[in-house]
Protein backbone atom coordinates (compact mmCIF):
# COMPACT_ATOMS: atom_id res chain seq x y z
CA UNK A 1 0.00 0.00 0.00
CA UNK A 2 1.08 3.59 -0.50
CA UNK A 3 2.17 6.08 2.13
CA UNK A 4 -1.06 8.04 1.77
CA UNK A 5 -3.23 4.99 2.42
CA UNK A 6 -1.12 3.85 5.39
CA UNK A 7 -1.24 7.28 6.98
CA UNK A 8 -5.01 7.31 6.75
CA UNK A 9 -5.43 3.80 8.12
CA UNK A 10 -3.17 4.65 11.07
CA UNK A 11 -5.42 7.39 12.38
CA UNK A 12 -8.60 7.82 10.38
CA UNK A 13 -10.80 7.86 13.45
CA UNK A 14 -8.56 10.05 15.62
CA UNK A 15 -8.64 13.85 15.74
CA UNK A 16 -10.25 14.17 12.31
CA UNK A 17 -12.85 16.69 13.41
CA UNK A 18 -12.41 20.27 14.53
CA UNK A 19 -15.22 22.57 15.67
CA UNK A 20 -15.80 24.03 12.22
CA UNK A 21 -13.81 21.95 9.74
CA UNK A 22 -12.25 18.59 8.92
CA UNK A 23 -8.53 18.04 9.22
CA UNK A 24 -6.49 16.61 6.39
CA UNK A 25 -7.07 12.94 5.62
CA UNK A 26 -3.30 12.77 5.20
CA UNK A 27 -3.17 11.98 8.88
CA UNK A 28 0.44 11.70 9.98
CA UNK A 29 0.30 10.79 13.69
CA UNK A 30 0.60 7.07 14.17
CA UNK A 31 1.48 4.56 16.85
CA UNK A 32 5.01 3.21 16.86
CA UNK A 33 3.64 -0.33 16.70
CA UNK A 34 1.67 0.32 13.54
CA UNK A 35 4.46 -0.98 11.32
CA UNK A 36 4.58 2.18 9.21
CA UNK A 37 7.77 3.73 7.97
CA UNK A 38 9.11 6.67 9.92
CA UNK A 39 8.94 9.95 8.03
CA UNK A 40 11.28 12.88 8.22
CA UNK A 41 10.24 16.13 9.87
CA UNK A 42 10.15 17.67 6.39
CA UNK A 43 7.56 15.15 5.17
CA UNK A 44 5.52 15.44 8.35
CA UNK A 45 5.52 19.22 8.01
CA UNK A 46 4.30 18.93 4.42
CA UNK A 47 1.45 16.63 5.42
CA UNK A 48 0.54 18.69 8.48
CA UNK A 49 0.13 21.87 6.44
CA UNK A 50 -2.43 20.37 4.04
CA UNK A 51 -5.97 21.03 5.24
CA UNK A 52 -9.12 20.47 3.25
CA UNK A 53 -12.76 19.44 3.49
CA UNK A 54 -13.78 15.92 2.55
CA UNK A 55 -16.72 17.06 0.43
CA UNK A 56 -19.89 15.15 -0.42
CA UNK A 57 -18.66 12.98 -3.30
CA UNK A 58 -15.27 11.28 -3.34
CA UNK A 59 -13.77 9.21 -6.17
CA UNK A 60 -11.08 6.62 -5.38
CA UNK A 61 -8.83 5.15 -8.06
CA UNK A 62 -6.09 2.51 -7.81
CA UNK A 63 -4.92 0.47 -4.83
CA UNK A 64 -7.44 1.81 -2.36
CA UNK A 65 -7.66 -1.14 0.04
CA UNK A 66 -10.32 -0.36 2.67
CA UNK A 67 -10.03 3.39 2.19
CA UNK A 68 -13.52 3.65 0.69
CA UNK A 69 -15.12 2.15 3.78
CA UNK A 70 -13.12 4.46 6.04
CA UNK A 71 -14.12 7.60 4.18
CA UNK A 72 -17.71 6.37 3.81
CA UNK A 73 -17.92 6.39 7.63
CA UNK A 74 -18.03 10.19 7.46
CA UNK A 75 -21.35 10.05 5.64
CA UNK A 76 -20.04 11.00 2.19
CA UNK A 77 -20.75 9.26 -1.12
CA UNK A 78 -17.75 7.18 -2.20
CA UNK A 79 -17.23 5.83 -5.72
CA UNK A 80 -14.39 3.45 -6.63
CA UNK A 81 -13.22 3.35 -10.25
CA UNK A 82 -11.88 -0.09 -11.14
CA UNK A 83 -10.11 -0.93 -14.38
CA UNK A 84 -12.19 -3.53 -16.20
CA UNK A 85 -9.19 -5.87 -16.43
CA UNK A 86 -8.17 -5.70 -12.79
CA UNK A 87 -8.82 -8.70 -10.55
CA UNK A 88 -9.36 -6.62 -7.41
CA UNK A 89 -12.86 -5.55 -8.38
CA UNK A 90 -14.38 -8.24 -6.16
CA UNK A 91 -12.00 -7.22 -3.40
CA UNK A 92 -13.22 -3.63 -3.66
CA UNK A 93 -16.83 -4.76 -3.31
CA UNK A 94 -16.08 -6.92 -0.29
CA UNK A 95 -13.74 -4.55 1.54
CA UNK A 96 -15.68 -1.34 0.86
CA UNK A 97 -19.30 -1.98 1.67
CA UNK A 98 -21.77 0.83 0.94
CA UNK A 99 -19.44 2.21 -1.73
CA UNK A 100 -20.23 2.27 -5.44
CA UNK A 101 -17.76 0.33 -7.62
CA UNK A 102 -17.72 1.31 -11.30
CA UNK A 103 -15.75 -0.27 -14.15
CA UNK A 104 -13.77 2.15 -16.28
CA UNK A 105 -10.44 3.77 -17.03
CA UNK A 106 -8.99 6.99 -15.72
CA UNK A 107 -8.55 8.24 -19.31
CA UNK A 108 -12.27 7.68 -20.09
CA UNK A 109 -14.34 8.02 -16.93
CA UNK A 110 -18.10 7.32 -17.11
CA UNK A 111 -19.12 10.27 -14.92
CA UNK A 112 -20.81 13.60 -15.49
CA UNK A 113 -18.87 16.86 -15.61
CA UNK A 114 -18.00 18.48 -12.28
CA UNK A 115 -19.43 15.57 -10.31
CA UNK A 116 -16.85 14.94 -7.56
CA UNK A 117 -15.57 17.12 -4.72
CA UNK A 118 -12.39 15.10 -4.31
CA UNK A 119 -10.46 12.54 -6.34
CA UNK A 120 -7.81 10.30 -4.78
CA UNK A 121 -5.51 8.30 -7.10
CA UNK A 122 -3.23 5.78 -5.39
CA UNK A 123 -0.52 3.85 -7.26
CA UNK A 124 -2.38 4.13 -10.55
CA UNK A 125 -1.40 7.22 -12.54
CA UNK A 126 1.82 5.52 -13.67
CA UNK A 127 -0.24 2.70 -15.11
CA UNK A 128 -2.15 4.87 -17.54
CA UNK A 129 -1.17 5.14 -21.17
CA UNK A 130 -1.66 8.90 -21.35
CA UNK A 131 -1.18 11.02 -18.22
CA UNK A 132 -2.39 14.20 -19.94
CA UNK A 133 -5.62 12.52 -20.98
CA UNK A 134 -6.08 11.18 -17.45
CA UNK A 135 -5.56 14.63 -15.92
CA UNK A 136 -7.92 16.12 -18.49
CA UNK A 137 -10.59 13.65 -17.34
CA UNK A 138 -9.88 14.41 -13.69
CA UNK A 139 -10.30 18.09 -14.51
CA UNK A 140 -13.60 17.35 -16.27
CA UNK A 141 -15.28 15.35 -13.50
CA UNK A 142 -13.93 17.43 -10.60
CA UNK A 143 -15.90 20.42 -9.34
CA UNK A 144 -14.41 23.90 -9.28
CA UNK A 145 -12.26 24.25 -6.14
CA UNK A 146 -12.32 20.46 -5.87
CA UNK A 147 -9.13 18.66 -4.91
CA UNK A 148 -7.09 15.84 -6.35
CA UNK A 149 -4.60 13.74 -4.41
CA UNK A 150 -2.10 11.56 -6.25
CA UNK A 151 0.42 9.20 -4.72
CA UNK A 152 2.65 6.97 -6.83
CA UNK A 153 6.11 5.53 -7.36
CA UNK A 154 8.92 7.95 -8.21
CA UNK A 155 10.67 7.33 -11.52
CA UNK A 156 13.88 8.70 -10.00
CA UNK A 157 14.31 5.43 -8.11
CA UNK A 158 16.35 2.79 -9.98
CA UNK A 159 14.03 -0.06 -8.97
CA UNK A 160 11.06 1.91 -10.29
CA UNK A 161 12.90 2.52 -13.57
CA UNK A 162 13.59 -1.20 -13.93
CA UNK A 163 9.95 -1.97 -13.16
CA UNK A 164 8.85 0.50 -15.81
CA UNK A 165 11.21 -1.00 -18.42
CA UNK A 166 9.87 -4.46 -17.57
CA UNK A 167 6.31 -3.30 -18.21
CA UNK A 168 7.35 -1.78 -21.54
CA UNK A 169 9.29 -4.86 -22.63
CA UNK A 170 6.22 -6.98 -21.86
CA UNK A 171 4.24 -4.77 -24.21
CA UNK A 172 2.10 -2.95 -21.65
CA UNK A 173 0.79 0.39 -22.88
CA UNK A 174 1.68 2.46 -19.82
CA UNK A 175 3.84 5.51 -19.25
CA UNK A 176 5.58 6.52 -16.01
CA UNK A 177 6.14 10.22 -15.37
CA UNK A 178 8.57 12.03 -13.12
CA UNK A 179 6.88 13.86 -10.23
CA UNK A 180 7.68 17.30 -11.67
CA UNK A 181 6.09 16.22 -14.97
CA UNK A 182 2.91 15.21 -13.15
CA UNK A 183 2.86 18.54 -11.35
CA UNK A 184 3.40 20.43 -14.62
CA UNK A 185 0.57 18.53 -16.33
CA UNK A 186 -1.87 19.43 -13.58
CA UNK A 187 -0.67 23.03 -13.72
CA UNK A 188 -1.40 23.12 -17.46
CA UNK A 189 -5.02 22.32 -16.59
CA UNK A 190 -5.15 25.21 -14.15
CA UNK A 191 -4.56 23.25 -10.95
CA UNK A 192 -2.75 24.88 -8.07
CA UNK A 193 -0.85 22.27 -6.11
CA UNK A 194 1.96 21.08 -3.90
CA UNK A 195 4.37 18.24 -4.59
CA UNK A 196 6.42 16.23 -2.10
CA UNK A 197 8.94 13.52 -2.94
CA UNK A 198 9.73 10.92 -0.28
CA UNK A 199 13.32 9.67 -0.47
CA UNK A 200 13.08 9.60 -4.28
CA UNK A 201 10.96 6.46 -3.93
CA UNK A 202 7.43 7.87 -3.89
CA UNK A 203 5.70 11.21 -4.29
CA UNK A 204 2.48 12.88 -3.17
CA UNK A 205 0.78 15.61 -5.19
CA UNK A 206 -2.11 17.65 -3.78
CA UNK A 207 -3.89 19.97 -6.22
CA UNK A 208 -6.93 22.23 -6.26
CA UNK A 209 -8.90 22.95 -9.40
CA UNK A 210 -9.20 26.67 -10.04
Amino acid sequence: MGIYYNLIMAGIYQELYREDNVESLLYHKYESCSGLLEFSEEVLSFLNNIKYDIGNRVLLVGKVGELGKRIRAFGVQVTILEHSNREEICFSHVMNENCTVVNGQLEYMPFNDEYFDKIIVLDYLNHTSDCKKSVKEINRVLKDNGEVIVEDLNLKDLKVKLKYFKHRICGENIHYNYPYEVSDIFKSFNFEGKLKEIDNKRYIYIGKKK
